[in-house]
């Protein structure tokens, strides 16, 4: 929408302001600001036709919207009172001028803008005011058709039918331009769920979750897994601020995000200073081991070309690939997550490495020294797993 109108629909914005508020409270101020000129044409047309009384009853509805206006804008914890209070007139000045006029269609339809109060009021104050809303349209409704042929009106329309086409189509044009800010709002605030959904979840994963899979658990044969962290981060912390330990971890983790991210790989999750990421889950690709393998050498080299947090720093870098089993799991806070020897085996590669190093194991290396330089490291001790003969990974 434009600029200047999206800034009048910000009148009575507050500190604070949660989304859901925010967006009734504009939706709201949306119809006041365009009803104002409506209605100010409208007293007049009536006036210079004469008609004072319905010229009276339209004037008191131009003034309190703006009433209303700087009362949302002093007191938005009243939207709902406020609201009701605009509206209650509005039916009462609809029903007076189609007594004033001689019923329904004599009236040229006028009390079709008692729509727009039921449109705003089930959008505002929920389904159950909507519904009480609409069964006062109804009646009022009714005693419009009733008042039709037996009440002698003060005034006559020189053309009731041209007043209803009038009326039927601002009243809909005005539900219309409702309706479209709050399906636009809806898609709004359901794009922001799924790019929080997406965040916590792989997409593919989340749709699956979505569409009302309950359990899952996948077995996934080609992954690999890659584990990093950063050497020397515990005494770190006894030498850092909260908020310099948290700026930099933000800085590391970003910048590997970012690499991740350019990669098309999965990362899975952070733990302390530990950050894992997974190519072939949850999609398969064949190129798994090298495209990983790439990855780990370009955030070797990020880490070492720059700072973070002031603090130059080093990390550790394990890889192994094999089968793993990958699911969710919770209820209320949902976790990706991967297990198997394959997971265990990448992160022995990374807690028994070498500071600066990639350490992987030997079926990871079997599948990327076609492309890779694999420098033997020898058998080592792996802990809680037997002795492995292991390879740091280099540029070919």
């Amino acid at each position: 929408m434009p600029a200047w109108f999206d800034a009048l629909l910000d009148f009575g914005t507050y500190p604070g302001e949660t989304d859901t508020d925010r967006g009734r409270r504009r939706l709201f101020v949306g119809v006041l600001w365009v009803s104002l000129p409506l209605l100010s044409f409208w007293t007049v047309v009536k006036l210079a036709a004469g008609q004072p009384l319905s010229a009276l009853t339209v004037g008191v509805q131009v003034i309190l919207h703006i009433g209303a206006l700087f009362a949302v804008r002093a007191r938005p914890d009243l939207l709902r009172v406020i609201v009701v209070v605009v509206f209650s007139y509005e039916i009462v000045s609809e029903v007076a001028t189609t007594y004033l006029f001689g019923g329904l269609l004599s009236s040229g339809v006028t009390i079709i803008w008692l729509m727009l109060t039921v449109t705003v009021t089930l959008i505002i104050l929920g389904s159950r005011a909507g519904a009480i809303w609409f069964g006062i349209f109804a009646v009022a409704t009714l005693a419009a058709a009733l008042m039709q042929d037996n009440v002698a009106g003060r005034y006559a329309s020189e053309d009731p039918a041209f007043d209803a086409f009038v009326n039927l189509v601002f009243a809909m044009a005005i539900i219309t331009s409702v309706m479209g800010y709050f399906v636009r709002q809806r898609d709004r605030f359901q794009q922001e769920s799924d790019d929080l959904l997406h965040s916590i979840l792989p997409i593919a994963v989340a749709t699956r979750l979505k569409r009302g899979e309950d359990l899952i658990a996948d077995d996934v044969g080609e992954v690999s897994v890659l584990f990093a962290d950063i050497v020397g981060f515990t005494p770190m912390t006894g030498e850092m601020t909260a908020p310099e330990l948290i700026s930099m971890l933000n800085e590391v983790f970003s910048a590997f995000d970012a690499l991740v991210a350019e990669a098309r790989l999965e990362k899975i999750k952070t733990v302390g200073d530990e950050y894992m990421v997974a190519a072939g889950v949850p999609e398969p690709r064949p190129d798994h081991a090298t495209v990983i393998a790439d990855l780990a050498l370009r955030m070797r080299d990020a880490v070492a070309a720059r700072t973070f947090g002031g603090r130059s720093i080093e990390i550790r870098i394990g890889i192994d690939s094999g089968p793993v089993v990958a699911g969710v799991i919770g209820t209320s806070k949902f976790s990706y997550d991967l297990w198997g020897a394959t997971v265990n085996t990448a992160s022995r590669m990374q807690s028994s490495g070498v500071p600066g190093r990639i350490q992987i194991s030997s079926a990871t290396c079997e599948l990327v020294r076609h492309r890779f330089r694999c420098e033997p490291r020898g058998r080592i001790e792996v802990k809680g797993l037997a002795s492995m003969e292991t390879w740091f990974l280099e540029r070919g």
